[in-house]
């Protein structure tokens, strides 16, 4: 949580200010029902059929395309290319 209470110190509002808050903070067993309206989980689906489908937090009416994984240093695929999440866009060859 420091790197929250370090953002805040420079005037971005904190995770807990509900529909204002600039940020959430969030692990796997984390409820989702309180979370701000600008964010939400979606099903990630991968067009190689050896990868699971997972999920992701993505910013709502955004253009994010990339996945990241805050957690390890795994290949970052890209949508429509290796995956694709609502609003569903096919694979682009």
């Amino acid at each position: 949580m420091k790197s929250a209470e370090t953002l805040v110190s420079f005037g971005y509002v904190g995770p807990d200010e509900g529909e204002t808050s600039d940020m959430i903070v969030s692990d796997m067993f984390s409820r989702t029902d309180k979370l701000p309206n600008w964010i939400e989980l979606v099903e990630v689906q991968f067009f190689d059929d050896n990868r699971a489908p997972t999920q992701a937090w993505k910013m709502k009416d955004s253009g994010v395309y990339d996945l990241f994984n805050f957690e390890s240093k795994l290949d970052l695929p890209r949508k429509g290319y290796q995956c694709d999440w609502p609003p569903l866009i096919g694979k682009i060859s």
